[in-house]
């Protein structure tokens, strides 16, 4: 569904923030396809007892797209990290801000986020996850920052490797706006730096 084509464009001001547009939706929703056969591929039979834990609040629609394309049944457990409030764009301290909120002990679980980048969300997710004794524990990702991901920090599914932009739109954010976008744009440095 696009909504921007129905009311004749997009937010002139959004759009003037935008530098340019890096991958374009149709792009998104081609790959967003392929990562869900690639996911339907590894858990096959096993769909059953899968939970897909998506890291709010960046994943939101990357998880929408996602789910609807996955022909099994699942379970959805919420978590929410954050790393950054306000108009920061360097990280400080990750933390978590809402808890799991599904039991996923003896279950395979699938760990949704937007950006893979410095690891730190994912290294935190990983380890609250694992305690929790999964029988199995992936990562899907929509963008791997290749320049700035860890090597330690294992994404099993990744939708796009990018370079080191500030990249809005599709769920990911600045200041909590852009989340809208319906394209992955890089932010004009202007704004942020």
């Amino acid at each position: 569904m696009d909504c921007y084509a129905s009311w004749g464009g997009y937010n002139d001001r959004m759009e003037r923030d935008i530098a340019y547009i890096l991958i374009a939706r149709d792009r998104i929703e081609r790959r967003v396809r392929e990562l869900a056969r690639e996911i339907s591929e590894v858990y096959g039979d096993d769909s059953q007892g899968l939970v897909i834990v998506p890291v709010l609040s960046g994943s939101i629609i990357f998880l929408a797209d996602l789910i609807r394309c996955l022909p099994f049944k699942m379970k959805i457990g919420l978590m929410t990290i954050s790393r950054y409030r306000g108009t920061s764009t360097s990280g400080g301290d990750t933390r978590l801000i809402q808890d799991l909120n599904v039991d996923i002990r003896n279950r395979h679980v699938l760990v949704v986020d937007d950006i893979l980048d410095t690891g730190n969300t994912l290294r935190l997710v990983r380890s609250q996850l694992q305690q929790r004794g999964p029988a199995s524990l992936r990562v899907c990702v929509l963008l791997r920052k290749l320049a700035k991901a860890p090597k330690d920090v294992l994404a099993e599914f990744v939708g796009f490797d990018i370079d080191d932009s500030f990249v809005v739109g599709y769920g990911l954010d600045y200041a909590d706006h852009y989340r809208n976008w319906p394209d992955i744009g890089v932010l004009r440095p202007e704004l942020y730096t």
